[in-house]
């Protein structure tokens, strides 16, 4: 088994700082991701390992526990094709396993958890693209190489028992429990659904669920469903599913806050004359009275018509989660006017703009 050397494998020395360590990092896993390589093993196994690397060194406590385990393993793996093989047991008592007489350096079983040595956190975090080193899109294989397999088991965070015999050490891992990963997933929904409240249907695999969508939740929110996202290691609890809100505005309309801001085109002799249009909202069809000398841009408001509060804010069950926040009561609707000028005029419409005009020239001397 091959002895890694992560900062061979980054092409740093020991020396190099947390800094040079991550630009070093970030270069090569952008030459070797997948993206970039497809249908290229060697690059996507250059990836992981340049990854594995990065895990290690760019903490500076797992860093320095690296080092040391690592030197030693060199001794190990010499001392591997040896008859005598390699007392492990200085780790078993370092990491709170059994030493002495019955302990591993005298032919027995010595069990330490290598969660004290680099957390529990495992390799599973965001990484290139949003993805763990063991998360979606990396395949369903192992990320971790034999040097890891061997000592810690497949991951950060396992404990298992060391021994010693003829043939050297071994190393038995035992299950690690853990939580499952979350699923993120986009959850579109419509203006309609936010000042109302809704209830949606969604299909994860072979299972249909029901969503309550509450009212005045906000573009961005987040809601958690308990328990439905991977199944959990080892019988470890399954993972959250996180439903991300996206709201699917209608052309012309935007919000302001809790305001909902409708831009509607209106005819120049509407906004000159006054009068009334017909406005489309997501609550039905209303009338709007337009005051006579209307401005472009002018904005009526419909009070009240606007985003209410979030719902219930704060975590919740299956379905419930954190809305956002708001002030007291709901937004207004806001109408926006965005006057139309006449398109081609006629002959006897062109006389009448130039006798409004002699009129207003002649009003203003």
């Amino acid at each position: 088994m091959e002895y890694k050397d992560y900062y061979q494998i980054l092409g740093v020395p020991r020396s190099a700082d947390a800094k040079e360590i991550k630009k070093r990092y970030r270069t090569l896993a952008a030459k070797y991701h997948p993206d970039k390589n497809p249908d290229d093993p060697k690059a996507e196994a250059k990836f992981k390992e340049v990854g594995e690397a990065y895990e290690v060194l760019k903490d500076p406590e797992k860093r320095k526990l690296y080092d040391q385990v690592g030197s030693d393993w060199k001794r190990y793996q010499r001392a591997g094709e040896q008859a005598g093989g390699f007392d492990f047991s200085q780790y078993a008592r370092q990491y709170g396993g059994a030493g002495g007489p019955g302990g591993a350096g005298s032919g027995g079983h010595a069990t330490f958890d290598f969660g004290e040595m680099f957390g529990s956190g495992g390799m599973g975090g965001s990484g290139m693209g949003g993805s763990g080193m063991g998360g979606p899109g990396m395949g369903g294989s192992s990320p971790f190489s034999s040097f890891f397999e061997t000592l810690f088991g497949g991951g950060f965070g396992q404990a298992g028992t060391a021994s010693r015999g003829p043939g050297g050490p071994s190393y038995q891992p035992e299950p690690t429990v853990r939580k499952g990963d979350s699923i993120e997933v986009t959850l579109p929904v419509t203006l309609e659904d936010v000042l109302k409240g809704t209830e949606k249907k969604i299909r994860l695999g072979s299972q249909t669920m029901k969503v309550k969508v509450p009212t005045g939740i906000r573009d961005g929110s987040r809601l958690k469903l308990k328990g439905k996202g991977k199944v959990g290691v080892s019988g470890g609890p399954n993972g959250d599913l996180i439903l991300v809100i996206s709201v699917k505005m209608p052309d012309g309309v935007e919000l302001e806050g809790r305001n909902v801001v409708h831009t509607v085109p209106v005819d120049l002799y509407t906004v000159v004359l006054g009068g009334k249009i017909d406005v489309q909202t997501p609550e039905g069809r209303i009338k709007i009275s337009i005051p006579a000398g209307s401005e472009p841009g002018k904005r009526l408001k419909l009070k009240g018509r606007g985003l209410p509060d979030p719902e219930g804010a704060g975590s919740g069950g299956e379905g419930r989660g954190v809305a956002g926040r708001g002030g007291a009561g709901r937004g207004d609707y806001v109408v926006k006017l965005e006057v139309q000028m006449p398109g081609k005029l006629t002959e006897r419409e062109r006389e009448l703009f130039e006798e409004l005009a002699a009129l207003r020239t002649e009003r203003e001397k």
